[in-house]
This record gives C-alpha cells, sequence and structure tokens, in this order.
C-alpha cells in the first residue's frame, strides 16, 4: 500500500512539474517531465489497488481479524494454517499464514475500516509471541542457497501461490462480508508442483521425478511433450507465420494428442482481461494473464480455468541464468486438478515459447 501511495504521488508530482515548467515557457523541459509522469502511471496501473497489485488486495468490512480467524483458524493452505500476531503499521491482532521456508507470508489485517491482505516476506514485521518462534526456524537464506534450477522453481512456487493466496483470500471474505453463514473451506490453494528446466527437458515433480519431456523452440516454433518411452504425447502447431518465419499470433494454433486433433488456441482479450483460450474435447480452458509475479523473477503467468472453475497456475522466464551459467528456461505448473496435468504443461510450453521473443 505505501509502495502504491508513493508511486502514485511521485506521478502527480511530475505532472505538477511539468505543468509548471510549460507554464514558465520551458516547453521541452515540461513535455519530457510529463512523459516521465506518464510513464510512472503507466507502470503503476489503472483502477483500484485490487486491479493493480497482485501483493495487495483491500475491501471495506464490518468483520473484525478475531472473527475471520475463527472462520479461517482450519483452513489448510500451502503456508500452513493461520494463527494470530500483530502487524507493524496495522492496530491489534493480525491473521498470518506462514512463513513457507522462503520466508513468505501472507497476512490479514484491519486498518480505518478496511481489511488489508498482503504477501510479506519481511518478517520483523510480524511481531509475535516467544511460543511461536518456533514457526521462524528453519528458514533459508536466499543469498547463501545454491541457485539450481530445482531450488530457484521451490522459490517461484511459494511467491506464485502467495499471490494467489491474496486473491482468493480478499474473496472470501467479500462474500463473508455480504453474507456471514457463507463457510471457510478445509483447504485453499492446495496444488501439485512440477517444474521444467530447458538444460536438461524434462518436467519434473516435488520429487524430481521426470514426468515429461520437453521439445520447445521459437523458430521454427516447436512445443511438444512425451512420456517416459519417448512416445508423443501433444504438441501444439502455428497456422500461418509472416516472411520471416515468425508465428501471426492471431491466426491461432492447433493442438494434437496422440497424432489426432485435439482442439485449438485462439488469442483474447475482453475488457481488462487477455490471454488465451483453448478449445478441447474436454471443453474449453482460459488462460487468463496476469501481472507478472517479479518477486519470483517471473516475466510471464496466467492462471488456467475450465467453466469458472481454477484448475492451473503456470508461469516460467525465459532467459533465467543458474549457477551453472547457462541462460535457459524455467516453468513451473501448480496444478490443482491433476486430471488435465498434461494438457496445463503443453499449455504452459507454448505460452512460454511463443512469448520468448518478446521477453529477451
Amino acid at each position: 500500500m505505501k509502495a502504491d501511495r508513493l508511486t502514485t504521488l511521485l506521478g502527480i508530482l511530475a505532472a505538477l512539474t511539468g505543468l509548471l515548467a510549460m507554464s514558465t515557457g520551458k516547453w521541452i523541459i515540461g513535455a519530457i517531465i510529463l512523459l516521465l509522469s506518464f510513464g510512472i502511471f503507466w507502470n503503476r496501473g489503472g483502477g483500484s489497488i485490487n486491479e493493480r497489485s497482485i501483493y495487495e488486495n483491500e475491501l471495506k468490512s464490518e468483520l473484525e481479524t478475531e472473527d475471520l480467524f475463527e472462520r479461517l483458524k482450519d483452513t489448510d493452505t500451502p503456508l500452513g494454517k493461520a494463527w494470530l500476531a500483530e502487524h507493524k503499521g496495522f492496530p491489534g491482532k493480525s491473521i498470518v499464514f506462514g512463513p513457507s521456508r522462503f520466508k513468505d507470508c501472507v497476512v490479514i489485517s484491519k486498518k480505518s475500516g478496511k481489511i488489508n491482505i498482503k504477501h510479506i516476506t519481511l518478517l520483523d514485521n510480524i511481531i509475535r509471541d516467544a511460543d511461536d518462534e518456533k514457526r521462524f526456524e528453519d528458514l533459508i537464506d536466499t543469498s547463501e542457497a545454491a541457485v539450481t534450477p530445482k531450488n530457484y522453481s521451490i522459490f517461484a512456487e511459494f511467491k506464485l501461490v502467495s499471490v494467489m493466496m491474496v486473491r482468493h483470500l480478499r474473496e472470501f471474505v467479500e462474500n463473508m462480508t455480504a453474507d456471514e453463514s457463507v463457510k471457510a473451506p478445509k483447504g485453499m490453494d492446495l496444488f501439485n508442483f512440477y517444474y521444467h528446466n530447458s538444460s536438461e527437458g524434462w518436467f519434473r515433480n516435488a520429487e524430481e521425478e521426470e514426468v515429461l519431456r520437453v521439445e520447445s523452440e521459437y523458430n521454427p516454433f516447436t512445443a511438444k511433450l512425451f512420456n517416459e518411452e519417448g512416445e508423443e504425447m501433444v504438441s501444439v502447431k502455428a497456422r500461418k507465420f509472416d516472411a520471416k518465419g515468425r508465428v501471426l499470433n492471431k491466426a491461432g494454433f492447433d493442438i494434437y494428442a496422440n497424432g489426432d486433433h485435439y482442439g485449438e488456441i485462439y488469442p483474447f482479450k475482453e475488457g481488462r482481461k487477455q490471454g488465451y483460450k483453448a478449445t478441447t474435447e474436454e471443453g474449453e480452458f482460459t488462460l487468463n494473464l496476469f501481472p507478472a509475479c517479479r518477486r519470483a523473477n517471473i516475466a510471464c503467468n496466467y492462471t488456467v480455468e475450465r467453466n469458472g472453475d481454477l484448475k492451473a497456475v503456470i508461469g516460467g522466464s525465459p532467459y533465467l541464468i543458474f549457477e551453472e551459467g547457462d541462460r535457459c528456461q524455467n516453468d513451473l505448473v501448480l496444478s490443482y486438478d491433476d486430471d488435465y496435468l498434461v494438457l496445463y504443461c503443453i499449455l504452459e510450453i507454448f505460452a512460454m515459447t511463443f512469448n520468448s521473443e518478446f521477453l529477451r
């Protein structure tokens, strides 16, 4: 919230300074400063903080954090169950989920009639009792940890699921504010974890077992998955190319499973929403692009929904450097329903392969 307000203030000050410079005849300087102001607001984004930020949401509510805690205390999450502490800058008790071993917490606080839900990693801002210090043992110091594909992927998965928890906790509080009979779920954002690193070419699960082999390349466009026996399971093929062999996104893509046509992918934009829709034999899956999770160095991330139900969260970075020194692509799949795991994986490989050309 403080960062959002500071960005807004800087944008306003830059705009006023630019207008003042122009009013005194300094047209070029004024125009440059106004362009800077425009850039600040563009980077901040429009709409409410809930639309601008994936790390912090807020809403007006008469509910108190103690009431919410009683509802949420038994809900299981990737960051564990809720507990109570104090949060610097907020009066009274706050609800805390976490921390993860990578210091991720999602904190629910209240101030001035508004419920504030945010992802934090600055653990000194959580004022806790001595009995709760055990929750902060065995944390990983990222400055000393080996930077490997697996360690990075675990680090990134907690950042990615934390922003999902911020959104889903806000939606739960909204529903409960409207109807206090609403009950908390037994589990929230529980997932199975898979990651791929292009230096070795396999999707692996949390136990590091090989699940699917990957082949991907931007030019010529290639996005394929193979099983452990080397048999092709699914691929995405572009329909049209320009004179330089680059994919024409608007023309769409075809999905093939076991050699047969399985569905198609095409881009969409509806208001503030954009991404891709995949029409398949299993129904329509929507890839909704959401703001990049920079805290995890993820450049491109989507939610995957089927009939409005969240099925997976996918994301990745096309050009990471690990200790081995080579640049490589890293992909994450947080699967909420493994029935469609192969589809999530090929959608991630397709999206990252296509977007890699624009994320250099």
